[in-house]
Order: C-alpha cells, then sequence, then structure tokens
C-alpha cells in the first residue's frame, strides 16, 4: 500500500502485528520504502470500522476484490509514476 502525505511518500508493506497493552502495533516490512511502526488505539479501530462499514466505496472495494486479477494487483501500474515523482520532489528526505 502507498502512504501519500506533504512530508513523505512511503511504500508500506505490512509486516509484523503484535499487541501491546490496549495497542495493535502493525510494523513495516524491511523491503518498506521507510521503516514504520503503527499504533492502532481501541478508539482509532472503533472509528475506522465505523467509517469502513458506512462507506459504500469500501463494500465496493470488498465486493469487487475476490475478481480482481493477482497479477493486476502485483503489476502496479502506478508504481512507475510513483517512483518518479518521488524522485523529481525529493520526497522522503526530510535532511
Amino acid at each position: 500500500m502507498k502512504v501519500v502525505s506533504e512530508l513523505a511518500d512511503i511504500e508500506f508493506q505490512v509486516g509484523a502485528i503484535a499487541r501491546r497493552g490496549d495497542e495493535l502495533i502493525i510494523e513495516s516490512t524491511p523491503d518498506s520504502t521507510l521503516a514504520a511502526r503503527v499504533f492502532v488505539s481501541p478508539k482509532d479501530a472503533r472509528t475506522a470500522i465505523r467509517r469502513l462499514l458506512a462507506s459504500p466505496s469500501a463494500w465496493g472495494f470488498l465486493l469487487r476484490l475476490p475478481f480482481t486479477p493477482l497479477r493486476a494487483r502485483q503489476e502496479n501500474t502506478g508504481h512507475r509514476a510513483w517512483e518518479d515523482r518521488r524522485r523529481s520532489v525529493g520526497l522522503n528526505k526530510p535532511w
């Protein structure tokens, strides 16, 4: 998955998922653009689930997912454009 913001463009692959206390911790895989750790609180999870359930776009995405060819997901056509943009804008270089 891609995370795009004014700060950086991150190619984030979900790696390890663990729980610490009440938080869910999602870590990126080593081949992600930037090492990342996401902390999800119960409140964040409830909000996300509520918004996903209320979103027609999310339901359409989920219903179409089984019919999406695996190759189309692997051959990400937007990946090249994303790399070009990152190179030209100089993102992911905060120093």
